[in-house]
């Protein structure tokens, strides 16, 4: 999918053209499918809603993240979804419609029995974007989200565009390394420079090479006392401006950084760090490591430490930026 054919297919704002209440009539949202429409109900509040020509038995969930669902049956022989946003804000608004062109682009191919389930699952996994939750994040999850934020903003998008850069990096997506590059893989680690002088390993899959090779990128941090250093927002701010306009990229990036930066605290996401090291390290069959091979099939998964003054023979930093230009 290109940026170019993912905007052409959304007018930037879904309701421009609807003047007043408009419900249960309302405008074509995605061109390529009819079943995705946009309207506003009487009370004035915008609603993206999924009709099928058909008759789906299937529970709507209870309302989240500022918005109402509901599911009902249109006619004898049609149901409806229906997603209306409770709130008038002009951020909410904008987050709103992003939401809906994302659910109409990536539920259009689904079957009509299918839908509305996914449309629900897909809307659930935007609630952190659409209402952040500012609960806060765990220490190792706050230095390990602005470590990755860090490598994307400074690094990956310093040799790459910022395109290929969000669609490089899948720490968030939960797969083995953080970053797959072209043929090489990419494991990112984030300690405080008054730590002790490991790296933390947290499963038996982080260092399985699954490219051609696997290097450990450890960015090393210290708290910032002055304005030297980058926070969470001012990482965010940076990435959301290199890829303005570009709005497939933008709603890839959203979707990766929102679990953790939804429930960051507003202090996390001011608090300033500063590079202290950086250090690029090849995972090589040698490389100080345990992997699945090494243990019994009776052991789950493991984490342990490794000593950072027994990675030298595999630092490979003054060649980190041919090894991220060209994958």
């Amino acid at each position: 999918m290109t940026t170019s054919n993912y905007e052409s297919f959304f007018k930037d704002d879904p309701w421009s053209d609807i003047e007043g209440p408009s419900y249960p009539e309302g405008r074509q949202l995605y061109q390529s499918d009819s079943r995705f429409w946009v309207s506003i109900n009487e009370s004035g509040q915008f609603q993206f809603f999924v009709h099928v020509k058909e008759v789906v038995d299937v529970k709507g969930i209870e309302s989240l993240a500022g918005v109402e669902i509901s599911i009902c049956e249109f006619n004898a022989s049609s149901s409806r979804l229906i997603c209306t946003l409770l709130s008038d804000e002009k951020e909410m608004k904008q987050k709103f419609s992003m939401i809906a062109k994302d659910i109409a682009f990536y539920c259009s191919e689904n079957k009509d029995s299918q839908i509305f389930f996914n449309v629900q699952e897909r809307i659930k996994s935007w609630a952190d974007f659409l209402k952040p939750s500012r609960k806060g994040l765990s220490k190792s999850d706050f230095i390990g989200f602005w470590g990755e934020l860090y490598t994307l903003s400074e690094i990956l998008m310093a040799y790459h565009s910022p395109a290929d850069a969000v669609r490089f990096w899948v720490g968030p997506e939960g797969k083995k390394q953080d970053v797959t590059l072209n043929s090489i893989a990419i494991e990112i680690k984030t300690s405080m420079s008054g730590s002790p002088n490991k790296v933390k390993i947290s499963s038996l899959d982080q260092l399985d090479r699954t490219g051609d090779s696997l290097f450990l990128l450890h960015v090393t941090a210290s708290p910032s006392t002055n304005d030297v250093g980058f926070s969470l927002e001012s990482l965010y701010e940076k990435c959301m401006g290199a890829m303005s306009g570009d709005l497939n990229t933008e709603t890839l990036f959203l979707r990766k950084i929102f679990k953790f930066y939804g429930k960051a605290s507003n202090g996390q996401l001011n608090d300033k760090l500063a590079i202290y090291s950086v250090n690029l390290f090849h995972v090589r069959d040698d490389f100080p490591m345990i992997s699945r091979g090494d243990i019994s099939p009776g052991i789950a998964d493991a984490e342990y430490n490794i000593y950072t003054a027994f990675l030298e023979s595999f630092d490979v930093t003054e060649h980190m930026e041919d090894i991220i230009r060209n994958g």
